[in-house]
């Protein structure tokens, strides 16, 4: 297993600020995936861990470190969009208005909601989609198609030339109105390797990824590309002078695939690339050789197993950008050479510029804990990188509105609002009805990466009476999937506090219910690019706790005082977790004043996507008046 020395995000120092703008402003089975070839996720605090459990979270934390290109979050359902809400209850309105509109946007991703979706990915692809069609941009949304999605209509046929052989691919449009004369078009690209009966990327009965990955999102980037100008929806294809909005390490080859094999030959050369990376710790690594069986002894012998060719690439330009040598202390076995493609590498190095989803995780970015080995590289190009705070969607996201509360209030009738919609989620996940006393959730992957072993830890101090009038007089509801020995733990913990710990399944529903019912949000996350809960939580007046580093920094504010809408935990560890949720907690009891004014200036934050498009139109513009970044 590749290794590191011990990195904590969370211990980042808080010197954020807006990064600098343009210069122009003044595969089939015979790819074998070696999971140990990855990036480095943040090393995992685990004190106070003694015995079996220390045992199994530093075998957690290994298995965290060799997951590199994996999506960070399992599938769970979700309900389809409603543009039209969406538009209508932004909290603000446009303060750009792109010099560029003409140039249509691209957006390529490989899960797109309502249709495909493991995690926060979705979610942000299918917003941006929404958004950059509301401001006037012809807008193409292009995925994989998992399933037979129905309400398709087929559009063309493409044969890709890749891994040595000739592959057919179908592009598939259903184009979804957001207003009048405005839409998307989604087009979805079919190919038998994207249908699998497990997760999108990974095995769910084997907890592995799928061995032709590579192969799979390489044929993704190459039909996504040739997407805009043999499909026409409408009657009219895109052309070849169109805005690229590439999403992670599943399109990190779309900007390489741009640069070395359509520009060289005079395609798509006024075309550009945004490469959006939403977590970093997850590039796409794959090795260049692998071990096989030894017909004639018994060691095994280093064979081949990718080469640039297999890609459809040539020459040294493509090698170097995707090459990736790992230190020799690093490599997996007697005679590695720690060569692997890197695709997150490639796409870093050749799109045209970098976004990334928080002003604080690009700062992260440029530094050995968040960069993952690729912080020198970032630094290198930090004039072409900036960070974007997602939004989140204030129509379905708006307690005025919601349908799914007992009551619905404002940030004027809260108050009361608040205590009914706290016996109703009390009364559904079987906490004892009291309106008085403090509720406090967890929504979220169970994995320690969220920190949810740090809530464990912590639970037995907060369920205790120790006579300090705080402790013993909360309640704690846990609500998520993930990790299965951190399912057993928190339903463990409910069965030892019946009443006053709760844990279920995540639930889209309910998670409506658990932000208007509960008083505070927990978010120990030791590292997080963005995330969405303490943004939602908000908007439902409850409180968040953060760990202070990517983009909860960005998202809560907690000083000075008199402008706080959460708390914020640092350096992270179960001490100073448990020191910030006192403070928390003695606030609701003891100064109730306080605690409401908190909550009102968190429901008045505008968290819509309207002042974030504004800085994604600002970057287009500047991008598309720069020449490519490789010429």
């Amino acid at each position: 297993v590749r290794s590191a020395p011990p990195l904590h995000s969370a211990l980042l120092p808080r010197t954020l600020g807006r990064e600098a703008r343009s210069p122009s402003d003044t595969t089939g089975a015979m790819v074998s995936t070696d999971t140990t070839a990855t990036a480095q996720p943040v090393a995992l605090a685990m004190d106070g861990a003694e015995g079996p459990d220390a045992e199994h979270l530093a075998e957690e934390a290994t298995q965290m470190c060799r997951h590199g290109s994996l999506s960070l979050f399992r599938d769970i359902p979700l309900d389809d969009l409603d543009a039209a809400a969406h538009k209508a209850a932004l909290a603000s309105e446009p303060k750009y208005t792109s010099t560029t509109l003409d140039v249509p946007v691209v957006i390529v991703s490989s899960e797109i909601s309502p249709w495909s979706k493991s995690g926060g990915l979705a979610l942000v692809t299918a917003s941006l989609a929404v958004e950059f069609a509301e401001r006037g941009r012809r807008t193409m949304a292009i995925s994989p198609m998992y399933d037979d999605y129905t309400g398709m209509t087929w559009m063309a046929d493409k044969t890709i030339w890749l891994f040595g052989a000739e592959h057919q691919v179908k592009y598939f449009h259903q184009w979804h109105q957001t207003s009048e004369g405005k839409g998307v078009d989604y087009i979805f690209v079919d190919h038998p390797c994207f249908h699998r009966p497990g997760g999108l990327y990974y095995n769910q009965q084997l907890g592995v990824e799928y061995a032709d990955n590579l192969y799979r999102f390489a044929l993704f980037c190459l039909a996504s590309i040739e997407a805009p100008v043999c499909v026409a929806p409408g009657g009219a294809p895109y052309g070849d002078k169109v805005m690229f909005i590439a999403n992670d390490w599943q399109t990190a080859l779309l900007p390489v695939y741009l640069t070395h094999k359509m520009r060289p030959w005079g395609r798509f050369v006024d075309s550009r690339c945004l490469f959006i990376v939403h977590n970093f710790g997850y590039q796409g690594i794959y090795p260049l050789n692998k071990l096989e069986n030894n017909p004639n002894g018994t060691l095994p012998i280093i064979v081949p197993n990718v080469g640039v060719w297999h890609l459809g690439l040539d020459g040294t330009g493509a090698y170097e950008h995707l090459i990736f040598q790992y230190p020799l202390e690093q490599r997996s076995y007697d005679g590695d050479d720690g060569n692997v493609w890197n695709l997150t590498k490639g796409a870093v190095l050749t799109c045209d510029r970098i976004v990334t989803v928080s002003a604080g995780y690009a700062a992260e970015m440029k530094t050995p804990e968040g960069g993952f080995r690729l912080d020198a590289l970032v630094r290198s190009k930090e004039f072409f990188l900036t960070g974007i705070l997602n939004g989140i969607d204030v129509a379905a996201w708006n307690p005025r509105t919601d349908s799914l509360l007992e009551v619905n209030y404002s940030p004027t009738t809260f108050v009361d609002g608040k205590r009914e919609c706290k016996l109703q989620l009390q009364e559904k996940v079987g906490l004892q009805k009291d309106p008085d006393i403090v509720l406090v959730a967890f929504v979220g992957r169970l994995t320690m990466q969220k920190g949810i072993d740090l809530i464990c830890e912590a639970l037995d101090w907060m369920m205790i009476d120790t006579g300090n009038g705080v402790t013993g007089r909360v309640q704690v509801l846990l609500m998520g999937n993930g990790d299965e020995c951190h399912v057993q733990h928190i339903n463990q913990k409910a069965r030892q506090w019946p009443g006053r710990v709760a844990a279920c399944p995540f639930d889209p529903q309910l998670e409506h219910v658990v932000y208007a019912g509960s008083d505070l949000l927990l978010m120990p996350s030791r590292y997080e690019p963005c995330g969405l809960p303490q943004m939602c939580a908000q908007r439902y007046g409850s409180v968040p706790i953060v760990t202070l580093c990517g983009g909860l920094k960005d998202s809560v504010i907690v000083e000075p005082a008199e402008e706080a809408t959460g708390f914020g935990i640092l350096p992270l560890d179960v001490n100073k977790f448990k020191e910030v949720t006192y403070s928390a907690l003695d606030m609701f009891y003891s100064r109730p004043e306080a605690f409401q004014a908190m909550q009102r200036r968190g429901m008045e934050t505008d968290f819509s996507w309207c002042p974030r498009i504004d800085e994604y139109e600002m970057n287009i513009d500047w991008t598309m008046s720069d020449p490519p970044f490789v010429r």
